[in-house]
């Protein structure tokens, strides 16, 4: 059972995707599967974040 990832190791593993598609050479197939594992990534990010901010303001209210 693979263990989930943290909000920081998401977004460095969309920085590192983001170095990789910035190449030139990148076959265009590889660059679209990139892309979408990245958004994929940072989606995922972006719903943590949500998440967070929404239990803060539940504590903040309490």
């Amino acid at each position: 059972m693979q263990k989930e990832q943290s909000y920081e190791a998401k977004i460095e593993a969309a920085k590192t995707i983001l170095t990789e598609l910035n190449k030139s050479d990148l076959p265009l197939d590889k660059a679209t599967a990139l892309f979408k594992e990245a958004k994929k990534l940072l989606d995922e990010a972006a719903k943590m974040l949500e998440s967070a901010k929404l239990e803060y303001e539940e504590k903040q209210n309490v």
